[in-house]
């Protein structure tokens, strides 16, 4: 793994855009949650830490995040396809969370209301 110090700045900028990015995505999902909000927020958060060694040192405290973290970093030796499909895999995972979290409140409504 570099270090944000071996990063040019070009990298830097590359890494901060598409954080904003999934950032903007992330945000998105908290609010509809048929997209994975908290994956991209982690996503940002990842790409973030390889600019800023503050947040980097903040991610490693949360669990979470080291456990989202740990299986990005186990995809850096893999090829673009297999990162591909387990980044798919992961949000198809938070999707299916998301959607179970839905079903639930809105039965949770209907008991309530019916």
């Amino acid at each position: 793994m570099q270090s944000n110090k071996s990063l040019s700045m070009h990298h830097k900028v590359i890494y901060l855009v598409i954080a904003v990015v999934c950032i903007m995505i992330g945000i998105v999902g908290l609010i509809i949650p048929i997209i994975p909000g908290v994956l991209f927020l982690v996503a940002a958060i990842f790409l973030m830490g390889k600019v800023s060694t503050r947040v980097k040192q903040w991610s490693d405290q949360q669990p979470l995040i080291q456990k989202i973290q740990n299986r990005l970093h186990r995809l850096q030796g893999a090829s673009a396809l297999n990162q591909m499909k387990v980044v798919a895999l992961m949000s198809l995972e938070s999707l299916v969370s998301g959607l179970a979290a839905v079903f639930s409140r809105v039965r949770a409504l209907k008991v309530r209301g019916g």
